[in-house]
């Protein structure tokens, strides 16, 4: 119930002061309503000069203990009331009662006093007990009066005490519920901001992702054919200027693929996929086989397993000393199962840690429901992973 605030921005601000100005009101009103109802009941009773000060100094009291504990509460964090506080303001709620009830007025309607304080207590000093402490708190009212009624032989002690206890609960009870709209849009306020700063961090890390992907694999195979092109500038001139033709190529289209990133429209079906890695394999001397039928699947499953092709295929160059790649997609009821094998050194790193793209594949699949793994297998290392249709 403490005040909070949380950085926001335009209507958003707007309407959040709005909203505290009006629960400010609320309680600055509710605290004058209570200080008029008891000042009038005191003037029609005529009360004696030595109960009026008495009750007049509490009620000056009483409104301080309020202002700072409650209504400042609602604009800044009010802080944890010091026990010396609160065992003065309990004094103080149960001095107003016991005044009340040892000269002649009206003693029980000074129990809505008595329930500011408590409201304060629970802001203040006791939070997290909420209806036990305002419960709690009424009964040691009750508890004042009575032994106050019974030490001044008063009559109707039951009756007093009674009223005495509810006046108290629920005027510390009325704050509560007051200030509880104010509680509530703050946390909601709260966890809409952590909502967006969330949806904004996955969105920073699938773009990171994606840019792996796209340079890594782009980045990786103009690596091997410029190294190719190298080789044959001397023995295969033509040869040579074909590979660096390709590289050129696969640079525009490594620029094609940022931009359709940026503009949302990159796809990574696995049928576009595999075209790309037959080429790819087979430019690096390296034999292939592909078993399945990619158009059984469904878009979002044909996306991922894309993925997980184009990350396997670029691992495969970095790491692995392989002669032959073995793909085979298994379509069941209502899974897609990718095996991505070769006979190559397994492309972890030294530590045995999973690169980015490793990472980010697993978070990605597992995210929709799937499964991912990528293990050695003796000499030769395999990426599985498995989809929803």
């Amino acid at each position: 119930m403490r005040g909070i605030r949380w950085r926001v921005k335009g209507r958003d601000r707007a309407a959040l002061e709005s909203l505290r100005r009006y629960t400010r009101y609320n309680v600055l009103f509710s605290m004058i309503a209570v200080a008029s109802v008891l000042l009038l009941s005191e003037v029609r009773d005529q009360p004696s000069p030595l109960r009026l000060a008495g009750l007049a100094a509490g009620l000056v009291l009483v409104g301080l203990g309020h202002w700072r504990w409650t209504v400042r509460s609602i604009d800044r964090p009010a802080g944890r009331m010091p026990w010396w506080q609160a065992v003065a303001f309990t004094a103080v709620a149960g001095g107003l009662l016991v005044v009340a009830f040892t000269t002649v007025g009206n003693g029980a309607v000074w129990a809505l006093a008595a329930g500011l304080i408590g409201h304060d207590l629970l802001v203040g000093r006791f939070p997290e007990a909420g209806w036990r402490f305002a419960a709690g708190f009424a009964a040691l009212m009750g508890v004042v009066v009575t032994v106050t009624m019974l030490v001044t032989g008063e009559d109707a002690v039951l009756q007093q005490v009674v009223l005495v206890f509810w006046l108290t609960l629920v005027m510390t009870g009325a704050e509560v519920v007051l200030l509880r709209q104010w509680t509530l849009t703050l946390e909601l306020e709260k966890a809409r901001l952590d909502a967006a700063e969330l949806a904004t961090t996955k969105e920073r890390l699938r773009l990171a992702e994606d840019l792996h992907d796209i340079l890594g694999h782009a980045l990786e195979v103009v690596s091997l054919k410029s190294e190719l092109a190298s080789r044959l500038s001397e023995v295969d001139p033509e040869r040579s200027r074909a590979e660096l033709t390709e590289v050129q190529r696969l640079a525009r289209g490594a620029v094609h693929d940022v931009r359709a990133l940026v503009q949302g429209r990159r796809s990574t079906e696995l049928a576009i996929e595999l075209a790309g890695a037959r080429g790819l394999l087979e430019s690096a001397g390296i034999r292939w086989q592909f078993t399945g039928d990619p158009a059984r699947l469904g878009a979002e499953a044909s996306q991922l397993l894309g993925r997980v092709l184009r990350e396997a295929v670029t691992n495969l160059l970095r790491h692995a000393d392989a002669t032959h790649c073995l793909v085979r997609l298994e379509i069941r009821r209502d899974r897609a199962v990718l095996h991505v094998r070769n006979d190559g050194v397994a492309p972890m790193r030294e530590d045995g840690r999973e690169g980015s793209g490793l990472r980010g594949l697993t978070r990605r699949i597992t995210e929709a429901g799937g499964e991912f793994s990528a293990e050695a297998h003796g000499n030769a290392f395999e990426v599985r992973a498995e989809v929803p249709r």
